[in-house]
């Protein structure tokens, strides 16, 4: 199938690489207080992949998206999420989306009128999970299939975020956004014998070896100190004399991205990812992550040209970003990307008729708030953002 995207091309701006890691790189053992959070709680029986995206295509498959099924996808995605049914030759429809991501059911309506319906893909964004109890039932109704997309919360074989995998009748994770492990993706059913005949292969050993040795490089990464967050005034007033750039295009694709490797659909998370995720200290990992995220929101408060897409964190909920609306991505995106902030947004996506896709494809950006972040990384992480965004705006707003 052919799809138009909007694409950023940033190749012109020549970003530098982050100055902080976007993932987690350091490990903690767990300890006693993992042991109570999980006391009683049953492991969860799953496949184990190489990467979220590979989970999402065997769940696409099982729900039989081959040769022309028809999925229902958000308007508002990365291309991970599109990719898998693509590759499976799969149509993809794209429903619109209110403000705060969740689903807009007169659009699941009218698509679903429109066409036969094999699956519908549903996504709790940035860890904020949702009730789709009623997704679920506006499923079973249309014989249509469900497919969760928990890529951005916290659920593993022995874990699972409060709410989250309980509708869908496949659902498919991304433990390695959250542990310190080169890979790592997971399937996961409810019902049981769902996954019974779906099998993937071990990694080889050369894979293995590689990447233990990106876990213990990504623990050593270098890092900023004090020093750095002096330096920003004079980094940042160099920065608002230039012009920033970037090449904005459509772009019109048959299949999936180069992101999507086929090869690599079957294959197993690496051991040393698995132990990982296993062993690390899940207490530690909500922790720290809802405690960033809540210093990402007392920043953000006081800070003109910006709001935070979730202005509250709930108690149950493990961030997996800290999803900030900005009103002039020029400069301003492109400035935090030039002072080598580990800033992503999704300007990649498919053209949709959805307004707040449209909208959110270059403003919404996504900050780090994991576990591994250090103190003076936050703290320079905060006043990377609040010197941008008192930064005297230029008058385009692209």
């Amino acid at each position: 199938m052919s799809l138009d995207y909007q694409v950023f091309d940033p190749a012109s701006c020549h970003f530098p690489p982050p100055r902080v890691a976007a993932l987690p790189g350091r490990f903690e053992f767990a300890g006693a207080d993992d042991a109570a959070l999980l006391a009683g709680v049953p492991l969860l029986t799953g496949r184990h992949y190489s990467r979220g995206r590979y989970a999402l295509g065997a769940a696409c498959r099982l729900a039989g998206l081959a040769d022309g099924g028809v999925l229902l996808a958000p308007a508002y995605h990365c291309l991970s999420m599109l990719d898998p049914a693509l590759a499976l030759g799969a149509e993809v429809l794209l429903y619109r989306l209110n403000a705060d991501l969740s689903p807009d059911p007169a659009a699941l309506d009218a698509l679903a009128a429109a066409k036969p319906v094999k699956a519908l893909l549903a996504t709790h964004f940035f860890g904020f999970v949702r009730d789709f109890s009623w997704l679920r039932s506006w499923c079973v109704a249309r014989g249509v299939v469900l497919i969760e997309d928990c890529s951005h919360v916290l659920l593993t074989e022995r874990y699972r975020a409060a709410g989250a995998g309980c509708y869908g009748h496949f659902v498919a994770a991304s433990p390695y956004k959250f542990f310190p492990g080169a890979d790592g993706g997971w399937l996961y059913a409810p019902e049981p014998g769902a996954l019974a005949g779906v099998d993937t292969r071990p990694a080889n050993w050369r894979d293995e070896l590689r990447g233990l040795k990106q876990t213990i490089e990504a623990a050593r990464q270098p890092s900023v100190d004090a020093s750095d967050i002096a330096a920003l005034d004079g980094q940042v007033a160099a920065l608002t004399g230039q012009a920033p750039s970037g090449d904005d295009r459509r772009q019109s694709r048959a299949g999936p991205s180069p992101q999507y490797r086929p090869h690599s659909a079957a294959v197993a998370a690496l051991r040393s990812s698995r132990w990982l995720a296993g062993h690390a200290s899940l207490t530690a990992n909500i922790g720290r992550r809802q405690a960033h995220y809540r210093r990402w929101l007392a920043v953000a408060a006081d800070l003109p040209h910006c709001r935070p897409l979730y202005p509250e964190l709930p108690e149950t909920v493990v961030p997996y970003m800290f999803p900030l609306y900005i009103e002039q991505p020029l400069p301003h995106f492109y400035w935090l990307k030039q002072l080598g902030a580990p800033v992503w947004r999704w300007d990649q996506i498919a053209v949709s008729a959805c307004p707040v896709a449209s909208d959110y494809r270059l403003r919404l950006i996504h900050l780090p708030c994991h576990q591994s972040l250090r103190d003076v990384e936050m703290d320079w992480l905060l006043a990377v953002l609040t010197k941008v965004m008192r930064s005297i705006p230029a008058r385009s707003g692209r």
